[in-house]
């Protein structure tokens, strides 16, 4: 059960990082073309809501791989004084801060999304939700690093084991 689990978390990153890569070239292969297109004064209307859906996507989707992998910024210098029990409290206590924000987070991301779920593009003529929908989705894979995270500090063997 442990493999299993393990094994649908690696999947669930694999595909943010590929949708977060595919969002990069998307957005920058439509920018570049509505570039070239407007020297020929021929620009396509929807690439800024191409664009900017992508950015949005590629972005939270990025937060989550870099909070997977340590990415983001960290004060280190408490934390690196206290060894032991003690540094695992603190840690824990950070965790617990970041969890706690997370779930701000993520009730925000769904009520907004429940709110304008209705509203359409002017372009692109699909729901505005889509858009929203990015802060939502990577808050719950942030909350499920943050739970690993928190395994590893107390029982790192449990996933040594899968």
């Amino acid at each position: 059960m442990k493999k299993m689990a393990m094994a649908l978390y690696e999947l669930m990153y694999r595909i943010a990082d590929g949708l977060a890569i595919t969002m990069l070239v998307v957005m920058v292969l439509s920018v570049f073309t509505n570039v070239i297109f407007r020297f020929f004064y021929m620009a396509f209307p929807w690439v800024d809501e191409v664009s900017r859906l992508a950015f949005v996507w590629m972005s939270f989707m990025a937060i989550a791989s870099g909070l997977r992998i340590g990415l983001h910024p960290a004060f280190d210098a408490l934390s690196e004084r206290c060894q032991g029990v003690n540094g695992k409290i603190l840690q824990t206590a950070i965790d617990v801060l970041i969890v706690v924000f997370l779930l701000f987070l993520l009730k925000g991301g769904i009520d907004y999304v429940s709110k304008v779920y209705v509203q359409k593009t002017s372009i692109l003529v699909i729901s505005v939700a889509w858009q929203y929908a990015a802060v939502p989705v990577a808050t719950i894979m942030m909350l499920l690093e943050m739970a690993r995270q928190l395994v590893c500090i107390w029982a790192p063997e449990e996933l040594e084991e899968a």
